[in-house]
């Protein structure tokens, strides 16, 4: 099923990039906000934590839902991603998020061409 497809290579692309952050969190010597014990969803920021619970919520009303809530995590990590950018000089913190800026971009419209059909 091509949907089912898509969104396996959309957690895959996340798992990578998880990786290509703990990579530049390891050069820098920053500790890794996720601790290596954290259940899904347990995150130590509440707005963060507050924010997971509500999408969860709403993503498991329908598939629409669903793909909805896909939407608004990619624009939200868009707009995170822009504002790291403009507080980076660092050609490999930016190549990294270049690369998952891209990757975003792509995400969202995936998202958005499963919320048309």
């Amino acid at each position: 099923h091509l949907e089912h497809q898509g969104l396996d290579n959309i957690a895959a692309s996340e798992s990578r990039h998880m990786e290509s952050v703990k990579t530049l969190l390891d050069r820098y010597g920053v500790d890794d906000p996720v601790a290596a014990d954290a259940g899904i969803g347990d995150f130590t920021d509440l707005e963060i934590r507050t924010l997971y619970t509500q999408l969860v919520a709403l993503g498991s009303q329908s598939r629409t839902e669903a793909l909805k809530v896909g939407v608004t995590i990619e624009e939200k990590d868009i707009a995170d991603l822009e504002e790291s950018l403009a507080a980076t000089e660092h050609a490999d913190i930016t190549q990294v998020l270049e690369n998952l800026l891209s990757a975003s971009e792509n995400h969202l419209a995936a998202f958005s061409r499963l919320l048309t059909r």
